[in-house]
């Protein structure tokens, strides 16, 4: 197929490209079971011995036969009487050489397992094991015996724990060195254009010609990946010449493929995914050229193609990656080649899932930061501030000998004696590390891993001019490169309070270092897109990026990861192994993003067809949740997870019953599909929903509300179930401003202390936001004591934290978006740009600030009629404000007192804007307005 001349006319729709794999053997373990003694489990395994043993017979013996074991906590094997070897590292297969000790007949193997004391909470313990000879396979199964001591007195049939893959071992035993791929070819005349579309998996770098495609970094998307992968295009007309050309792609790790990586190197237990078990690397590769000549070149992958294992020696999404330059072949990536050990690729099967092109921008390097301070440690151990947490990768250039190596550990705490700490990973760690090859400066840059941290502790080198007695490799220079999804900047915010300006900072660093393949909640510990920030901040990010595409893309994996059941999980895609009666795997508040995300993408841009084409899949799920709720009572989940103030340990929801905050969601999630449903035509289900919205507002007041006292149940503070009751309608009419007095009264009572945390805070702004209580939000936001914007600032904090109160300690992480709501208020309220009421794509817009203390604010929202800018400033009792509104946008300006109102310098008659304020209405144009308390 490469090289094949298929016609005059350019075409690039269509794959007719052959997906390719490296060869590889299956292992004989894969079929194994883990077993175990007595009455054992996954979780829990007796401890102390346990012994097990096999008779097999064999017709001949097997010169080549191998015996594969590992047990945890360890073992010892024996065969026919004679030592085999220890296994000691259960993530370790070790792998025998058994012939010599094998004969014809009868054979035995016998094994001493140990399984030792573990954490509290559970204690796994299991043996797996498979000998090989010829096409005999004995497997570890129940069909192994099992007892306590090596009399076998009183033995059982051994007890199976689970399959070769079961949590917590997920035992894998493939050569998983990503691989370096290649192809030359011949062009017979220059060229006019050229596209080539990549799907390469886990991920992949592609190199034409000597040089690397594109200028992103980690370019596979992330997907549901047994549902939809996404292939990528790049322009390559200036990378190709006539005569001869040559591809090179190495492939690495991401979600498609997470196992156990063992003691020591972290990785997220319940995160571990299988789809690419079968074929760890995978690539798909499609070149259509047209040539000066007219003539139409296609080019793709097939067998002819050849691969070998690439210096990047270690690639795992969660623990980092080794990169052994001694192993580089220079040139690999240019025609006319000649290096060694180069192999065939196998043909791979088709995965049979549905291909799409990627419509959102690739991750791309942003800002590099340089070191801000240098802290010695130890001899050739450093440890590197860069003054700025976020999402990024290292990039040094090191000067050494071959074979020395440096190893780069990141991290978001340092203590003041210079030690980077990764706490936040329970105990393991994640890093990288890099082998010279000796030939002068050497460019090393993390390949396929990134990670959130400010720090970095670097062993095994010296910074360019400090001492060097050890003759450790130099650095010669080292930087943080910040990388993200590459959504334009759409938003602009600033203000005369520096705390609200940090504080928006503070927010965007979060929100950033969580823009990737997947609005994940934090770049460290996760990774994975957690849904209930999509919808929460979906405002938040759409004020201030340019993301329409990329939260397109994310509303796509919620349908792909959507149960049968109609459920969806609290991540997409779903790469956590929890049964969906786990709360953490599903939790009304996270699913709710296949509902609430679709319709911010039609209110905010006009996307009409991703609302169509989602509203099965919303009304799916919101059914399911009518079918798990009783009497009309949605199932309690996390809840207000991490709200604040009750003076325990963060977690599910303390103040919120965990059914009310799921009960309020299910009722705005039946608001939001009778608004989809009279948007699409649906006049049946908007009767059929209106109906139940009646019956769950009955039986939420009927459960929670004491109408005489107007307050909902809570365990000390009412914030944030006041505020999703209020949000979503259910409080009677005229209860609604009692009950904000509930909020309002426990507010003051704290000092003005917040305590919603991640689903509530949204609705608590919002709620004040709506009724007019701005006045309060300021008071809330200008705080800088504990639990406050203001104290994780003071902390020195760079990026919003997991916790209000910025615990630094233990597991929580220092670079969470999920607390990140106010920014909404800040363009919304404080600079005052917001959508009128159903308004859709920012055809009717409000230009209406709520300006406290505060003398100046000005910024810009992007909309899809393009930017609405505003700068007002206020100086004593006089109020100015000057507004520039694009075609096809009526903007109600709105000022805050009535005294003198002008409308480009002359009095003019206004009209009732929110809360009766006065108002000018206007159109395209750049207006200025004014006012006098």
């Amino acid at each position: 197929m490469f090289g094949l001349l298929v016609g005059l006319t350019m075409q690039t729709s269509g794959w007719t490209a052959q997906w390719i794999t490296t060869p590889t053997a299956k292992s004989p373990l894969v079929e194994a079971k883990w077993i175990w003694r007595g009455a054992a489990t996954a979780k829990d395994a007796p401890v102390g011995e346990a012994w097990f043993r096999k008779k097999f017979d064999l017709g001949a013996v097997n010169s080549a036969a191998s015996l594969r074991v590992t047990a945890d906590n360890s073992a010892e094997v024996w065969l026919n009487g004679k030592s085999v070897g220890k296994a000691e590292d259960w993530s370790k297969v070790n792998r025998f050489a058994v012939g010599r000790l094998l004969r014809k007949g009868t054979n035995e193997i016998l094994v001493k397992a140990v399984n030792g004391v573990g954490p509290v909470g559970g204690n796994p313990g299991g043996l797996i094991l498979a000998l090989e000879s010829g096409e005999t396979v004995v497997r570890t199964d129940a069909s192994w015996q099992a007892a306590a001591s090596r009399d076998f007195i009183g033995a059982l049939t051994a007890t199976v724990v689970g399959p070769s893959d079961t949590d917590p071992w997920h035992l894998n035993d493939q050569d998983l060195t990503p691989p370096d791929m290649r192809k030359e070819f011949t062009l017979g005349a220059g060229v006019r254009k050229a596209v080539v579309k990549v799907i390469g998996l886990g991920d992949y770098e592609l190199r034409l010609n000597g040089r690397v495609v594109g200028n992103s970094v980690m370019n596979q998307a992330w997907s549901q990946f047994d549902k939809a992968l996404y292939w990528r295009e790049f322009d390559v007309t200036e990378l190709l010449k006539k005569g001869e050309n040559a591809f090179g792609v190495t492939l690495g790790s991401s979600f498609w493929y997470v196992v156990n990586p063992g003691p020591g190197r972290y990785y997220k237990g319940d995160m571990v995914t299988f789809f690419g078990k079968d074929a760890p690397f995978l690539l798909r590769l499609q070149c259509d050229v047209e040539l000066v000549d007219g003539r139409h070149v296609r080019l793709g992958t097939d067998q002819s193609w050849a691969w070998r294992p690439s210096a990047l020696t270690y690639s795992h999404v969660y623990g980092g990656e080794n990169y052994d330059a001694r192993r580089e072949q220079s040139g690999w990536d240019r025609a006319e080649f000649a290096g060694k050990g180069w192999n065939r690729v196998a043909l791979a099967p088709d995965p049979k899932v549905e291909l799409r092109r990627q419509n959102w921008p690739g991750i791309t390097v942003h800002e590099k930061f340089k070191p801000v301070k240098w802290i010695k440690r130890e001899p050739g151990r450093w440890s590197v501030d860069f003054g700025q947490n976020c999402s990024g990768m290292v990039r040094m250039k090191l000067r050494g000998k071959a074979g020395q190596e440096v190893v780069a550990t990141p991290s978001e705490v340092m203590t003041e004696a210079g030690e980077v700490q990764q706490l936040n990973l329970w105990g393991a760690h994640a890093f990288c590390s890099y082998i010279l090859n000796g030939l002068g400066v050497e460019d090393w840059r993390w390949k396929f891993w990134y990670h959130g941290f400010r720090y970095v502790d670097v062993l095994g080198a010296v910074p360019a001019g400090k001492p060097n007695t050890k003759g450790f490799p130099v650095i010669e220079s080292i930087e943080l490169d910040h990388i993200r999804a590459n959504n334009p900047t759409a938003g602009e915010f600033e203000c005369s309070s520096q705390l609200f300006e940090k504080t928006h900072s503070l927010i965007d660093w979060a929100m950033r270092s969580n823009m990737m393949q997947v609005m994940s909640d934090c770049p460290h510990r996760e990774k994975a897109g957690w849904l209930e920030c999509s919808y929460l901040l979906a405002r938040t990010f759409s004020y201030r990026y340019d993301c329409g595409a990329w939260l397109r893309k994310i509303e796509a994996d919620i349908r792909d990861a959507q149960l049968p059941s109609g459920q969806i999980c609290t991540v997409a895609p779903m790469v956590l192994q929890r049964p969906p009666t786990d709360a953490f795997a599903y939790t009304v508040e996270w699913g709710a993003a296949g509902v609430f995300l679709p319709w911010h993408l039609y209110e905010w841009y006009g996307d009409r067809a991703t609302l169509e084409a989602s509203y099965s899949s919303m009304k799916r799920f919101t059914d399911s949740v009518g079918t798990l709720a009783k009497d009309y009572i949605a199932p309690a989940g996390l809840g207000d997870w991490y709200d604040y103030g009750h003076g325990k340990g963060p977690g599910p929801s303390r103040f919120t019953p965990q059914d009310l905050s799921s009960t309020a969601t299910y009722a705005m999630c039946v608001r939001t599909l009778i608004d989809s449903a009279k948007v699409l035509g649906h006049p049946e289900d908007v009767a059929k929903y209106e109906a139940l919205f009646g019956k769950i507002q009955e039986a939420f007041l009927a459960k929670f509300y004491d109408a005489s006292k107007k307050t909902l149940t809570n365990h000390g503070s009412p914030q944030a179930g006041h505020a999703m009751a209020l949000e979503a309608g259910l409080i009677p009419e005229g209860d609604r401003a009692a009950v904000l007095q509930g909020i309002l009264d426990d507010l003051e009572k704290r000092g003005y202390q917040q305590t919603p945390g991640d689903i509530g805070h949204l609705y608590f702004i919002r709620a004040l936001a709506h009724a007019g209580r701005s006045d309060v939000l300021h008071k809330v936001y200008s705080r800088t004591g504990l639990g406050s914007y203001g104290g994780i600032l003071a902390k020195g904090l760079t990026t919003l934290p997991e916790t209000w109160d910025a615990i630094t300690v233990g597991s929580n992480s220092l670079n969470h978006c999920m607390l990140g709501h106010a920014m909404e208020w800040f363009y919304g309220w404080v600079l005052g740009i917001r959508q009128a009421d159903r308004s859709v794509a920012w055809a009717r817009t409000l230009v209406a600030p709520e300006i406290g203390e505060l003398t100046s604010a000005k910024g810009k929202v992007t909309t899809p009629h393009g930017e609405i800018s505003v700068e007002w400033t206020r100086k004593g009792d006089n109020f100015e404000m000057t507004v520039s509104v694009p075609k096809g946008v009526k903007a109600i300006l709105t000022l805050p007192w009535s005294g003198e109102t002008k409308l480009d310098g002359r009095m003019a008659e206004t009209k009732a804007g929110p809360f009766g304020r006065p108002a000018y209405e206007v159109g395209e144009g750049t207006w200025k307005v004014s006012c006098r308390r």
